[in-house]
């Protein structure tokens, strides 16, 4: 994959220590979805977009005024 500023393929994000401790990097996340197809990992993604959903109706149907 190239970047902006030339023709140079981009070095891929080595995880640090410092990223465990602040929450951006989860090996175990990872190693769950590289072990799913793409098509389970889309399905995965309808559901948690499914499950959004509903919890914004919800929340939209408790503010909603009588």
């Amino acid at each position: 994959m190239a970047n902006d500023r030339g023709n140079r393929p981009e070095e891929p994000h080595k995880a640090t220590s410092a990223d465990t401790a602040s929450g951006d990097f989860d090996p175990g996340l990872l190693e769950d979805s590289l072990s799913k197809s793409p098509w389970e990992r889309m399905l995965a993604n309808d559901d948690a977009l499914n499950f959004a959903e509903s919890l914004r109706n919800a929340m939209e149907m408790r503010d909603a005024k009588s």
